[in-house]
């Protein structure tokens, strides 16, 4: 959990056969999460392991998950579970960050949504590629890319002007003898028209006097996939349990010697 320490290391490091160290794990009972309830500014997402994936529902400012749920997939069904379990535990939801799922918004209905900014920036490279060749591309990228630094009405403005200065551009087509006629650059037309969708959860943060963070999970995430990549080959039963361990960890409740005492 701590160390990315494989169970063929810790054999070596406490003279046990690795089965020893495997049985010891299976025999763990994970403690139940404690709780504090207060005004809470979430971050919620969904990672995936392979063949299962799990939710989670972070305080950003305190570091600390509060709730997550094993799944197949993501179904908007799981973020409404996860706001009830917390509302009937007495938190109070302030605000929510989360990806670009569709509908998302209206499961945290009448509390302030912030779009993740990169998770928004990840969803116009895929209409403009990473590294983009024509100029409208390029242009496009470095808005997105220089978000932090703006405001709703300067991003709306930089694209406005964006769209009138390639009018003409956008306006191309080109003709398909097995299906007519298209946009030339229906990606750019597409990217725009996302970014224009996206803008009224961009500056939430900026709306309000408490704190909202801009970012959702994915460095939590990629330091989780970290420490679980380190037991390729681990059975899912036991992928599941070290997960939920390391998200139990993450509370400021648990200690690293307080979690020592499970062994």
């Amino acid at each position: 959990m701590f160390s990315k320490q494989t169970l063929s290391e810790l054999s070596q490091r406490y003279n046990l056969k690795t089965k020893t160290l495997q049985k010891s794990f299976d025999l763990i009972k994970i403690p139940k999460k404690k709780h504090n309830p207060r005004p809470i500014s979430l971050t919620v997402d969904t990672t995936f392991f392979d063949v299962f994936g799990v939710v989670v529902f972070r305080d950003q400012k305190t570091k600390e998950d509060l709730w997550w749920k094993f799944v197949l997939n993501e179904k908007l069904d799981h973020y409404r579970e996860g706001k009830i379990y917390l509302e009937n535990l007495g938190y109070t939801i302030r605000s929510v960050t989360g990806d670009g799922l569709p509908g998302l918004p209206s499961v945290f209905l009448h509390i302030p949504f912030q779009y993740c900014h990169f998770h928004a920036s990840k969803n116009i490279r895929k209409y403009i590629t990473k590294n983009p060749k024509l100029e409208p591309g390029i242009e496009l990228k470095r808005i997105m890319e220089d978000l932090k630094y703006y405001d709703q009405d300067t991003f709306l403005f930089l694209i406005e002007k964006w769209e009138f200065k390639y009018k003409d551009f956008l306006k191309e087509k080109t003709y398909h003898p097995s299906s007519g006629w298209s946009y030339t650059h229906g990606r750019l037309r597409s990217a725009i028209r996302s970014m224009k969708k996206m803008s009224s959860h961009l500056f939430t943060y900026d709306k309000y006097d408490f704190f909202i963070p801009r970012n959702t999970l994915e460095g939590h995430f990629a330091h989780l996939k970290v420490r679980v990549g380190a037991h390729r080959g681990i059975c899912v039963k036991r992928k599941k349990k070290l997960i939920e361990l390391i998200l139990l960890n993450s509370s400021s409740t648990y200690t690293k010697n307080m979690c020592k005492k499970l062994f």
